[in-house]
């Protein structure tokens, strides 16, 4: 059943679809670029042309009849097709040009593979040139995303100049993932052939205008991805699971940041909203503006009030909060195996319609991608959930130990549905009644507030110097300097840690790393530091603890905290983890989480970690984190029954610092830490 208010557009669309083949003539409709006052418009057939478009080749009547006028492809599969039915709609066509990218595996070092590719591509310049749909091509999608080899800008810039020699009428742009200062220079100085650049961002959209110009870029640009938080931006579980907003925070979210963006940037030339379908990207619901039955999200009613300047007739229900075990999601919710919790969703309607309520169990997505590449989807599991309502209903926990997920989807029956879901973990105790009995002293045991001018205190600090171990066991590219005022000192109530473009000891940076052995050694307790990051790509600073005494051997064998993480190419995320000879990240089964902070480097903020003997803690600001259980196994699992002691540094590059490169205009750069403080677990 249609939504009410539509489906007269809809019977109107169906007449224009009436069985027909467009004739692809010589008749293509030329696009160009304008400078006006303040910013660029695109000029379309010679009229200006703003791009109010969607990713994806699903429900494009929907698109049409709700106000957009454009849709943006991945690549050129079924093009004749889609540029077709677009032809026959009246919407215009970004089509995506499936340029291989090094993530999975294309060697750009590779001349054969590189000409074959552009051969490739050509026969899909003329093949598709002269469509009177066609708006625009689009070289590749991220090609920037977990990437080393700069040749692949001149790839693209090779492709573009052909583009423009075969085609006259169309403009041609390559897809970012993000706004970074290296890809934007690349794109300066090696791709003079692209007419715009396309940025594809999610959190951040209502901050790209003013990322753009602090990168440099004062030219014509598109979005050709946006929409909710993304899964790598937003909270995160103890055990890895990422929270989802709920069908009405994304609509909050959408309608904010392109208001505050694309909606007023005289640069921005339009956007395409992702997804106008569905698919399986971390959960089934998360990018989708559609569900797996068709039914529109309160984002399509969103949408369309952008588009058209009117909200629809008939309005998506409204999902306020969904409770499993009277707990929210942001509440890391544990189960124990077998039992019964309640399950409740408050949702209401803007129109009154009567609104039917359906449940759903997952295991936890396992097959995890990047990119967008294609995930499968877990299986649904029945027999666990009985409904008391159409709002309430149990849940009864799986009896295998393990990460799940519970969705609800509400509907009005008229097409529109409420979501959300709540990411939970069974085990097969009861999760925190050795928890709740843990306390600390209420006054630290051991601290140092910085409160005094000079060199950190000898008495609680000492250094590691040099680059030992080939830069630290991680390629860094620092010399860690012992006692100097130059790379440690403490003033004005902080230690600042700070690291410099000068060359020392065969290396061409210097920092400092303060260790507390053997003058604050510890096993158990609260740990505490209140901190404010340097900022900029190439810096890596922690607090972090290793072990005294190696008890079960040189690392991992013998573990690793890491209260705090950041590597400055990925501003405002900070990391949290644990690392054992079965868990580390040099197998890759670390046990970690990742919280996204805005203004991390520009304000302090507190990280600490509590310690027991049956679990370890994380929490930035106060708000839990990270979870690790002590599986009480061996010490592979949990060797965190010694002595550990801190350390504090501010690395350069390395391996995951440095893993996209490090500016050199950033330096020097300081990391400060306002005290560290060391709580007695009581007994």
């Amino acid at each position: 059943m249609m939504t009410a208010g539509r489906p007269v557009i809809f019977l109107l669309l169906n007449l224009l679809l009436l069985p027909m083949v467009w004739a692809q003539k010589a008749n293509p409709i030329k696009t160009t670029i304008a400078k006006v006052k303040n910013g660029y418009t695109l000029m379309r057939e010679g009229q200006p042309y703003f791009i109010k478009g969607a990713g994806g080749t699903n429900n494009m009547e929907q698109l049409k009849a709700y106000g957009g006028n454009s849709i943006r492809t991945w690549s050129p599969q079924n093009a004749d097709e889609i540029l077709n039915k677009a032809q026959q709609l009246g919407l215009t066509v970004t089509m995506g040009l499936d340029v291989k990218t090094e993530r999975h595996g294309f060697d750009y070092n590779d001349p054969s593979a590189v000409a074959k590719q552009k051969e490739y591509i050509r026969t899909v310049i003329l093949q598709h040139k002269d469509h009177p749909a066609l708006l625009a091509w689009g070289i590749g999608n991220e090609l920037n995303l977990h990437y080393s080899n700069p040749k692949v800008w001149d790839a693209v810039n090779d492709i573009a100049k052909m583009i423009h020699e075969l085609d006259p009428n169309h403009l041609v742009t390559t897809m970012l993932a993000g706004v970074n200062q290296k890809e934007i220079d690349y794109i300066k100085t090696k791709c003079p052939a692209l007419d715009l650049i396309a940025v594809q961002v999610y959190g951040g959209l209502a901050a790209v205008p003013q990322e753009l110009k602090k990168v440099g870029w004062n030219k014509p640009y598109i979005v050709t991805e946006w929409g909710p938080t993304g899964h790598w931006e937003g909270l995160q579980t103890p055990w890895g699971a990422s929270i989802e907003e709920t069908s009405h925070e994304k609509a909050a979210v959408y309608k904010s940041r392109y208001e505050a963006s694309i909606g007023q940037d005289k640069n921005c030339l339009g956007s395409y909203v992702f997804l106008w379908g569905q698919k399986q990207e971390r959960t089934p619901t998360w990018y989708g503006l559609f569900t797996e039955a068709g039914e529109e999200n309160e984002v399509v009613d969103v949408m369309e009030y952008l588009w058209s300047g009117k909200w629809p007739s008939n309005r998506a229900p409204r999902l306020d909060s969904l409770l499993l075990d009277n707990r929210q999601a942001k509440d890391f919710i544990r189960l124990e195996s077998g039992k019964k919790y309640p399950i409740e969703v408050f949702v209401q309607d803007p129109d009154g319609d009567q609104l039917q309520t359906r449940w759903e169990l997952l295991h936890e997505s396992t097959d995890l991608k990047e990119g967008g590449d294609r995930e499968e989807r877990p299986k649904a599991l029945s027999g666990y959930i009985k409904n008391n309502s159409d709002k309430e209903g149990s849940l009864t926990a799986p009896e295998k130990e393990g990460a799940y997920r519970l969705f609800v989807y509400t509907g009005d029956g008229n097409n529109n549905v409420a979501t959300a879901n709540i990411p939970f973990y069974v085990t097969n105790s009861t999760p925190t009644s050795q928890a709740a009995s843990y306390q600390f002293s209420s006054v630290p045991n051991w601290s140092d507030e910085f409160n005094y001018t000079g060199l950190p205190d000898a008495t609680k600090w000492s250094y590691d110097v040099g680059s030992l171990y080939d830069g630290w066991g991680n390629n860094e590219l620092q010399y860690y300097s012992d006692a100097s005022l130059s790379n440690a000192v403490v003033q004005n109530g902080a230690l600042k840690i700070i690291a410099k473009k000068e060359n020392k000891g065969d290396k061409s940076y210097t920092s400092a790393r303060l260790v507390s052995k053997d003058k604050g050694d510890f096993t158990y307790g609260r740990f505490e530091a209140r901190a404010k990051l340097p900022k900029g790509r190439g810096t890596w600073p922690a607090i972090w603890m290793l072990p005294t005494d190696w008890k079960y051997g040189d690392w991992p064998n013998s573990g690793e905290i890491d209260i705090l993480e950041h590597v400055g190419y990925d501003q405002d995320v900070v990391h949290v983890s644990t690392h054992t000879k079965a868990y580390n990240h040099g197998i890759n089964t670390q046990k970690t989480s990742t919280r996204k902070i805005p203004g991390v480097s520009d304000t302090f903020h507190k990280y600490r970690i509590d310690w027991t003997p049956t679990y370890i803690k994380g929490f930035v600001d106060d708000q839990e984190i990270f979870h690790f259980d002590n599986e009480h196994k061996s010490f592979k699992e949990w060797p965190f029954d010694q002595n550990f002691h801190w350390l504090i540094n501010l690395a350069v590059g390395g391996n995951w610092g440095g893993k996209e490169g490090v500016d050199d205009t950033i330096f020097p750069v300081t990391f400060e830490i306002d005290y560290v403080r060391v709580y007695k677990l009581l007994k």
